[in-house]
């Protein structure tokens, strides 16, 4: 607090009694939780864009991995039936 209060006595020209320290630190302190307070509701909105995206990316993926897994199963059966008939 001797550090605060030098620095406030460098900037306000005289003596400054620690009741008004306490408040201006407090001050500063109370804007600062407002400040993360706004910045955490900002990344919390990217934040649950970003989820909603992913999901529909991954939803999207899933289906075209359902396709692929169709298409595999008529080459292996076509494959299995080519060999067959080969014997």
């Amino acid at each position: 607090m001797a550090q605060v209060a030098q620095l406030c006595e460098a900037e306000f020209g005289g003596d400054v009694s620690d009741e008004r320290l306490r408040q201006e630190m407090l001050e500063q302190m109370e804007s600062d939780v407002e400040m993360s307070d706004e910045q955490f509701v900002e990344q919390r909105s990217s934040s649950e864009a970003g989820h909603e995206r992913l999901e529909r990316v991954l939803h999207a993926l899933g289906g075209g991995i359902a396709r692929l897994e169709r298409k595999l199963d008529r080459i292996l059966a076509l494959v299995t039936e080519a060999r067959v008939r080969n014997r």
